[in-house]
């Protein structure tokens, strides 16, 4: 038997048995974005059946039981503190409550307001031997992303459902990279609708407007992951996705943004020629 608990991150469930997949579908039909290769690159390394409960709108308890025929074991919390120690990085095992600085974003997650800016101000003072404590209502997948890509090391710990505290720290070994996010420059009404207009009928729309984060990002990469060579996402968003366009850079696809009000943002994004 295999030994998790509600800390335990769902690749590691996939790498074990990739049949772990199909039992977390029957329990939750959100689960199905897993079989996307892409979206499990994504989300599986940083999500846990804690968090995988939340976004499934199921209980871990559920999980845990559906997840026992394929020999996973799962533990109760006063076992699941031994069985998560070695996984526990240096800085964390070390930490003192003075040497975090701690930001609570639920508040304007809650109020619809994208703490990023606030975020990045917080971590660019940040001194280099300081942890940054970051209280979220979810786990902050894209922002985990893109600050390793910076030289950060990551550590997610879920209270839980509604609440999870994410700690950054700066490697020793590494200088603080760029820390100021690729805005792209924004064209005219007139620019994106012609370039939206060459495409001619090849459009796939998608609106995540109404979404809560981290849904939006998600749902627009996995519509990219089935996006045809010659066809363009139309996205209607309520804010500009900063984190969404070094993934985008990665998976080469191009992208043009207009803004037509501060809540009212329109992309294209489509593969480069």
């Amino acid at each position: 038997m295999t030994k998790i608990n509600r800390n335990t991150k769902i690749a590691i469930l996939i790498r074990k048995d990739k049949k772990a997949i199909d039992v977390l579908a029957k329990v939750s039909s959100k689960f199905e974005r897993l079989r996307n290769p892409v979206l499990r690159k994504l989300l599986a390394g940083r999500t846990t059946i804690g968090h995988a409960a939340s976004i499934g709108g199921c209980k871990v308890e559920e999980i845990a039981e559906a997840l026992k025929p394929l020999g996973f074991e799962f533990q109760q919390l006063e076992e699941e503190e031994q069985i998560e120690k070695g996984g526990v990085p240096d800085f964390v095992k070390s930490m003192k409550e003075t040497d975090c600085e701690t930001l609570d974003v639920r508040d304007d997650i809650e109020a619809g307001r994208d703490p990023l800016k606030l975020i990045m101000e917080v971590i660019k003072t940040l001194p280099d031997d300081k942890i940054l404590k970051i209280i979220n209502s979810f786990e902050p997948t894209p922002l985990i992303n893109v600050l390793g890509k910076k030289g950060y090391e990551s550590y997610i710990k879920t209270i839980e459902p509604e609440e999870v505290h994410a700690f950054f720290k700066l490697k020793r070994e590494e200088g603080k990279g760029d820390l100021d996010q690729e805005v792209p420059d924004l064209v005219a009404e007139e620019t994106f609708n012609q370039q939206l207009e060459s495409f001619g009928e090849k459009v796939t729309p998608v609106d995540v407007r109404m979404m809560e984060m981290p849904m939006p990002m998600v749902t627009i990469l996995e519509a990219l992951s089935a996006l045809p060579e010659d066809f363009v996402l139309s996205v209607q968003h309520k804010r500009i996705p900063v984190f969404l366009f070094s993934e985008l850079k990665d998976r080469n696809f191009d992208y043009m943004v207009y803004q037509a009000e501060e809540d009212d943002v329109k992309l294209l994004i489509f593969h480069k020629k």
